[in-house]
């Protein structure tokens, strides 16, 4: 590789730029694989040959020489000197693959001539053409007629875009979310002034108010935006993925994808990725079966696999579900016993929505043998672990020979949000709005007592039916004030703790915030609550080390953001 230091300030737009070919000969090259069209030879050929020029500027020569040697295999398909085969598909998949650890690896120290000469090997009529490129490269078109224009001059429908640097981005955000707090500040005080001193200047602050609100607003809209990339980042990665695993099982999947187009923060982006990457190859491992299994159980012979992304208000859904053997529940409990999980009287009791929580549980795997797909119990670890994180819950559906459905819930955004301020004993915390379900106030004559402990009756909205969801009072949960001393929260009364036991009390009125915990619903008892649109999240070091959530205040204080996921 030749000397790159006066190219060194270009090195970041050239790895965004290249890794973006890279990825659009991966997906182009797949789209060939199932229709033959014309089309994608000539988008793999224009990415391959851009690359190849961008490398030469670089100094990079063994991308170029490589990209030069799979222009001469692109050459062939399209003249159809070359036939289309998996052998030729698993080979410039390979050295796709190559190319992209060249290109985030400037001092990878890579044998290229191995691939140069399984390339050259494809050829149909036996003769290596010449891997060299001593000259300009365009002898590549001499076979093609005039088709210089064709490769070069590629459409250019895209927007505009530059290259941000994350950090700065990190702190302009940071610098917006202060922006929020002195309005929110801003705001109490001209509230509070007003209260005391009505004069004709009020209007006017109030009017400036009101302006500089719409401008911050206006601001961190756009701001916030520039954070925002597309599903499809790590979704165009999934079709290859779901190839080579299924292929190296030896099955057959078709992929469906929906909703890639929806937009999310690069930090929720990224958290997300490993997560989907188990649940995909869980699916095609374990659900999916062979195709000689499907065909005997009266399956189509190719499996499904279906990733769909939906939003809902300010948090994002995405679920992978297959058509395959479904998860074997009876199995889960044995190996959960096995492992010393749960007792066996446990597992007998639990019913198959209970059983499937346990899925996540470290070290439960019920794969018969590890294989390096899967196996070893630590993927789907990782995936409650790292969407629990951010807010986020894995809800799991499955029905034995029917399928399983995996679906991630989590916030689209973890700087800016919205939240609920609940008031207890004086108290103040806030609770993410992504998981409030609903506010009430319930008499005391209303709740129940089930086994000792709280309940209520709510109207289920799917299925217009009531179901019972437990509650407790929240100043229990946080030990307040000695209430942890009570007995665990199941007490009568409400929240205001005086223990008094008159008829009247049966009148009295609790406010409940009915929260949702990893798909399951539970209402906390509080004084009161208030809603917040606009909460900036900062993450402090709290006890032992951990890092806790944290907000300001307008009257400057900080409130503690609960995680409603590891409170429960």
């Amino acid at each position: 590789m030749s000397d790159i230091s006066s190219n060194r300030e270009y090195r970041e737009l050239f790895v965004i730029e290249a890794n973006e070919h890279i990825q659009n000969m991966n997906n182009e090259l797949l789209a060939y694989e199932q229709d033959n069209s014309r089309e994608h030879i000539d988008s793999i050929f224009r990415s391959v040959h851009t690359l190849k020029g961008m490398a030469g500027t670089m100094g990079y020569d063994n991308i170029r020489v490589l990209c030069k040697t799979i222009e001469n295999v692109l050459d062939a398909l399209r003249s159809e000197r070359l036939v289309f085969e998996k052998g030729v598909a698993d080979t410039l998949f390979t050295c796709f693959d190559i190319l992209s650890r060249l290109v985030n690896d400037e001092h990878a120290l890579i044998d290229i001539s191995p691939y140069i000469s399984s390339l050259s090997s494809l050829l149909v009529d036996g003769k290596k053409e010449e891997v060299v490129d001593k000259g300009k490269g365009d002898d590549i078109n001499k076979n093609n007629g005039n088709k210089k224009n064709e490769i070069i001059d590629e459409p250019n429908d895209k927007l505009p875009t530059i290259t941000v640097k994350l950090d700065d981005l990190d702190r302009l955000v940071d610098l917006v979310g202060e922006l929020v707090i002195t309005k929110a500040r801003f705001k109490s005080m001209i509230t509070t002034a007003s209260t005391t001193a009505i004069n004709n200047s009020n209007s006017m602050v109030e009017n400036q108010l009101t302006h500089l609100d719409r401008l911050v607003s206006d601001l961190q809209y756009h701001v916030m935006k520039l954070r925002l990339v597309p599903l499809n980042t790590i979704f165009n990665r999934f079709p290859r993925l779901v190839r080579d695993t299924a292929s190296r099982l030896g099955k057959e999947v078709r992929l469906e994808i929906r909703g890639s187009e929806i937009e999310v923060d690069r930090s929720i982006l990224q958290a997300i990725t490993d997560p989907l990457v188990h649940m995909i190859r869980n699916a095609l491992d374990h659900g999916i079966e062979s195709r000689e299994e499907r065909i005997s159980k009266g399956k189509e012979p190719v499996g499904l696999l279906r990733i769909t992304a939906s939003k809902v208000e300010d948090r994002i859904s995405i679920t992978v579900e297959d058509d395959g053997k479904g998860i074997d529940v009876d199995t889960l409990k044995m190996k959960a016993v096995e492992k010393g999980l749960i007792k066996r009287e446990e597992a007998e009791k639990m019913s198959d929505e209970e059983a499937l929580r346990l899925i996540g549980t470290p070290g439960l795997s019920t794969a018969r043998e590890v294989t390096d797909i899967s196996g070893r119990g630590v993927g789907m670890d990782v995936v409650f672990k790292q969407v629990s994180r951010f807010g986020g819950y894995v809800n799991i559906e499955s029905k034995k020979d029917v399928g399983t459905r995996m679906t991630l819930n989590i916030p689209m955004n973890v700087s800016i949000i919205s939240g609920l301020m609940v008031y207890v004993y004086g108290e103040r915390y806030v609770i993410p709005s992504s998981n409030v379900v609903t506010t009430m106030k319930v008499k005391d004559d209303e709740i129940m007592h089930i086994h000792g402990r709280k309940a209520i009756r709510v109207r289920d909205g799917d299925n217009s039916s009531d179901k019972i969801i437990p509650v407790m009072e929240m100043a229990y949960l946080l030990a307040i004030n000695g209430y942890s001393d009570r007995n665990d929260g199941s007490s009568s009364g409400s929240s205001s703790g005086s223990g008094s036991s008159s008829n009247n009390d049966h009148n009295n009125s609790n406010n409940i915030v009915i929260v949702n915990s990893k798909g399951k619903s539970i209402g906390f008892i509080v004084d009161s609550f208030e809603y917040m649109k606009e909460i900036v999240v900062k993450r402090i070091a709290g006890l032992n080390g951990r890092f806790v959530d944290a907000t300001i205040a307008p009257d400057g204080s900080a409130v503690l953001i609960l995680d409603i996921g590891q409170l429960i």
